[in-house]
């Protein structure tokens, strides 16, 4: 399955960190990590996106979590 994590409102006040959350999905057991504007839509900002089963996608979570050092991080499928 593909997830992205997700450009939310915690981001308003800080940096969507592509390089350390991209570090971050990979340490978590993310594979196949890319850039892909959100929905799809050009007028959107780029996310960051990779493939995992649903208990891997909570493992990079968390990760992704300690990397920017907030519990306010929110993955989500990517069904786009």
């Amino acid at each position: 399955m593909r997830y992205y994590v997700d450009n939310s409102s915690w981001f308003d006040t800080h940096t969507y960190d592509r390089r350390k959350i991209k570090g971050a999905v990979s340490r978590g057991g993310g594979t196949n990590i890319r850039e892909s504007n959100k929905y799809g839509w050009s007028n959107q900002p780029k996310v960051v996106t990779f493939t995992a089963t649903p208990s891997v996608a909570k493992k990079v979570g968390k990760e992704v979590e300690k990397a920017l050092k907030t519990q306010w991080i929110i993955i989500h499928q990517k069904d786009w």
